[in-house]
């Protein structure tokens, strides 16, 4: 008995052995850091992929823009280190595996788009700081989602209310933010950090509490570049489904005095199209990094030189067409656009952060236009 006692012991000792699960050999990206701010001010990108034969990386910290090509070490890391010191900010990165975008597995910080991630870093210095999560009262950020009769498909918008807009007895501003092509209504809460930048603002008493609205730019297949509303039915549903929603679910105030539109690139030329087409809805448009191609400035001045002389246009309460700089690849668009406004007695504000065609600029955007939104 007692031998058969022991046999089943042993028996069930070896199972045991047998069901815990078998660990994975440890690998060099167990401790991997992928970003890494150094105290030269440079940044190392790394990604350990020991099958790769070549790996690069990409992203808005590089003033080229361009693919840097990380090297290999005998252990399977690839590096890179930046040429140059890096600003704190927030840039968003790329990393390239023999020709195919791979996230970085060891960050979860991510830019969300239309066509997928890229990830993003924080550089933390005070410059960052105007981004940041800091130690101030938050917002709440939210999805809505809706069926549009517009599309005949879901859709969704994201929508930022200010701390304590739950106890809030007066109606608020509201803004509505567009993002640019290729991006889509989560890009200017991710890569954009545009909730973060409210929290921080009125954290400061630099601006007024507004609800922000940030809608899908593009919820039909193609790119529209062509001046008018007609085209897109990006405008219809605005009017007809965006607006109304954001009307019934909030306590937001409805004159256009109290209604801002900003856009960046895409969203841009759609912020010049509600200026000119329909300015009686907004009492501020703020174009950012955009301007119409010169084919459609021609067909501006040919078709719709009545919608140039609406005396509407100049009743906004602040028209602020931001740039990039010269490295802004909509720069010479712009300059294309301000000659035409120019011509037809058109009442503008320009601005300019130079950091080129990237969400670096736009952030700063927001962060200077903001404070002029809603002024009593």
């Amino acid at each position: 008995m007692k031998k058969w006692i022991l046999s089943l012991s042993l028996l069930m000792s070896g199972l045991t052995v047998l069901a815990q699960p078998s660990r994975p050999a440890p690998t060099p990206n167990d401790t991997l850091k992928s970003v890494e701010a150094l105290a030269s001010g440079q940044v190392a990108f790394r990604i350990y992929a020991p099958k790769a034969s070549q790996v690069t990386v990409s992203g808005d910290f590089s003033k080229e823009f361009g693919p840097k090509n990380l090297s290999k070490n005998e252990i399977g890391v690839w590096s890179y280190t930046s040429a140059e010191a890096i600003a704190p900010d927030f840039y968003t990165y790329d990393f390239t595996v023999d020709g195919v975008k791979t996230l970085d597995p060891k960050n979860t910080l991510l830019k969300e788009g239309e066509n997928g991630y890229s990830n993003i870093i924080e550089i933390r210095g005070k410059e960052s700081a105007y981004a940041a999560i800091q130690v101030v009262p938050h917002g709440n950020l939210e999805k809505v989602w809706f069926q549009s009769k517009v599309t005949g498909k879901p859709t969704r918008f994201h929508v930022y209310t200010p701390p304590g807009y739950e106890t809030m007895k007066s109606k608020l501003p509201v803004l509505y933010l567009q993002h640019g092509g290729g991006d889509n209504d989560a890009s200017w809460s991710t890569a954009g950090r545009a909730n973060f930048i409210m929290d921080n603002l009125l954290a400061a008493g630099k601006c007024q509490p507004m609800v922000v609205v940030m809608p899908m730019g593009h919820p039909g297949s193609g790119f529209y570049m062509n001046p008018g509303i007609e085209e897109d039915p990006y405008y219809k549903q605005m009017f007809e489904e965006i607006m109304p929603l954001v009307n019934e679910k909030y306590h937001v105030l409805t004159d256009r005095n109290h209604i801002a539109y900003a856009g960046l690139s895409m969203g841009g030329l759609q912020a010049l199209n509600m200026a000119l087409f329909a300015p009686e809805k907004f009492g501020y448009v703020l174009p950012l990094s955009t301007g119409y191609f010169p084919p459609q400035l021609k067909m501006l001045e040919e078709k719709y030189v009545q919608n140039l002389k609406n005396p509407e246009i100049n009743r906004l309460k602040l028209f602020w067409i931001a740039m990039g700089g010269e490295r802004d690849i909509a720069y010479k668009n712009g300059l294309g656009v301000n000659a035409v406004f120019d011509k037809y007695g058109i009442k503008y504000q320009t601005n300019t952060y130079d950091a080129g065609h990237t969400f670096i600029t736009w952030r700063h955007n927001l962060v200077e236009f903001a404070p002029l939104l809603f002024k009593n």
